[in-house]
């Protein structure tokens, strides 16, 4: 045996060189001080921008990659992109691998796992060394990204998860003349869109996450008020998801799947695919966040974009929540790889504030979503007329938690999960809670 491994022993050495030198070429030649050996930065990254959907923030963060990697000659940014409905999948098993790239982004339900393993770097230090950089960010852009007073990632865009895009020539052909301002009037404008051979509602729930985000953060603060969701994150025992307000929230998504709201293929196609049927006058509605204004105003044809416009549920009678709130706030954040070189993280510190800068806002807002910082003078912009409605329509709203920004993801995908069953009769409303409420108090 003892003389076997010493022939083998010269293959095994050249087989230990070979894999050293796969290994370095597949890190880019990247030394100690985080160079590669030509002398230039590499700088991996991982996102979820498609050029081909037209989002405002992930276009015009493209355009701020291309610009840094433009003025910065000696750095190369080295993107890896995903899907939005596979980001999460994809960044969580890279995590469990260890496989960080060395930027990526991260939503604020993943803040304290990610804390938690130590697999984010802490950014206080970072933020204090740009002189009133903190204070150019909205109220509440960090909270998700918060860990008691340690910040872990940096956001980049803002505004509401939930808003209803609607046709206003559909609803006019269908004998609907003012957006409805009562939920029975909404449903009523359901049957009579129906009535007139339109879907009502585009709805593409492929991902789970289009009736959570958009659909059950806002409605279900409308009829629970927002201290029961504080005492359901202090788990103090104050709040349950088998609370009747809280079925109540679930039992309005049922509604409107029985009457015969959304589309039949509605857990088949994605948000994508609900925007293109917008577009396609094949829907008179679809619910998003305020990310799809930049779609329709890039990509809609013009008869359907100058018919646009946009609303929030209306008032829920006997509802004991604010009737005015929407879901909003900070959505994902860059969060940096602890691991980097110190030299590295230089580069990547620049990088980092180059996306997330006033200039960068501003370039969000021109494309027609809500920045996570404060742009100055934007009264004086020529902003796309749906960004203004936008503008206008947040003045009269008050934002509440986005529900899959801070609760837990394991409880998030067990909620995604029932109220997609829920649309297709699997589940009643008051199982679906059920089975939520088994999952948070585990």
């Amino acid at each position: 045996m003892k003389a076997d491994l010493l022939k083998r022993f010269p293959i095994m050495l050249g087989l230990f060189i070979l894999s050293s030198l796969l290994l370095a070429a597949c890190s880019g030649g990247e030394g100690e001080a985080g160079e590669n050996a030509d002398g230039n930065t590499t700088i991996t990254m991982m996102h979820y921008y498609n050029k081909e959907l037209g989002e405002p923030a992930p276009m015009a963060q493209l355009e701020k990659i291309e610009e840094f990697e433009e003025q910065n000659s000696d750095v190369i940014i080295e993107q890896e992109v995903q899907s939005h409905d596979n980001y999460e999948t994809k960044v969580k098993t890279l995590a469990a691998g260890n496989e960080l790239p060395d930027v990526f982004l991260i939503k604020g339900s993943m803040t304290q796992q990610f804390a938690d393993n130590g697999q984010a770097l802490l950014l206080n230090d970072f933020l204090a060394e740009k002189e009133g950089w903190e204070e150019q960010f909205i109220d509440g852009a960090f909270t998700p990204f918060q860990v008691e007073d340690e910040i872990y990632a940096m956001p980049i865009s803002g505004g509401s998860s939930h808003l209803i895009y609607y046709n206003k020539a559909l609803f006019e052909e269908a004998g609907i003349s003012e957006f409805p301002s009562t939920w029975d009037e909404f449903l009523g404008a359901i049957d009579r869109l129906n009535e007139s051979g339109v879907t009502p509602i585009a709805l593409g729930n492929k991902g789970k996450w289009v009736l959570n985000s958009s659909y059950l953060s806002t409605l279900a603060n409308r009829y629970t008020g927002s201290e029961w969701f504080d005492n359901i994150l202090a788990k103090n025992g104050e709040a349950s998801f088998t609370d009747q307000e809280f079925v109540d929230a679930l039992s309005a998504i049922d509604q409107l799947a029985n009457n015969n709201a959304f589309n039949s293929n509605m857990n088949s196609i994605d948000n994508s695919e609900q925007q293109a049927m917008y577009m396609n006058e094949q829907a008179a509605m679809f619910i998003e966040g305020g990310w799809a204004a930049g779609s329709i105003a890039n990509n809609a044809p013009e008869a359907v974009l100058n018919n646009t416009e946009v609303a929030i549920f209306p008032e829920i009678e006997g509802a004991q929540g604010e009737q005015n709130t929407v879901s909003g706030g900070g959505g994902w954040a860059y969060a940096i790889n602890p691991n980097v070189s110190e030299e590295k993280l230089e580069k990547i510190k620049e990088f980092i504030y180059h996306l997330t800068n006033q200039e960068a806002g501003r370039l969000i807002l021109e494309k027609g979503q809500m920045p996570a910082v404060v742009v100055p003078d934007s009264d004086e912009m020529e902003l796309p007329v749906l960004t203004r409605k936008l503008l206008t329509l947040f003045e009269e709203s008050k934002f509440v938690p986005i529900y899959d920004t801070v609760l837990d993801p394991a409880l998030i995908e067990v909620m995604n999960s029932n109220m997609q069953n829920m649309t297709i009769d699997q589940v009643t409303p008051q199982e679906a809670a059920e089975n939520i409420q088994a999952e948070y108090s585990k």
